[in-house]
């Protein structure tokens, strides 16, 4: 998931990160370069629970402007052996 915010000053981004740590569903955030401001790996039932969990947590955020989802169709590779 992709998260814009409202702003990018330290009080907004503080909300944001204060809100994610408390959810559990959320199991990765980073800080991004680029497109997006945080980039979000979320774990949920099934869509419809994601759906829930999106109104009910993210969405409602007064610092978040934007959300975009992508759901993922096939692992292809998964691996944390580094190549050195």
């Amino acid at each position: 998931m992709r998260v814009w915010l409202k702003r990018q000053d330290q009080d907004t981004t503080d909300a944001f990160v204060e809100a994610v740590r408390q959810l559990p569903e959320v199991v990765e955030c980073h800080v991004m370069a680029g497109d997006c401001d945080l980039l979000l790996r979320v774990v949920a039932a099934d869509l419809e629970a994601y759906r829930r969990f999106q109104i009910k947590h993210l969405t409602s955020l007064s610092v978040v402007q934007n959300v975009k989802t992508e759901v993922p169709m096939e692992k292809i590779k998964l691996t944390t052996e580094l190549p050195v």
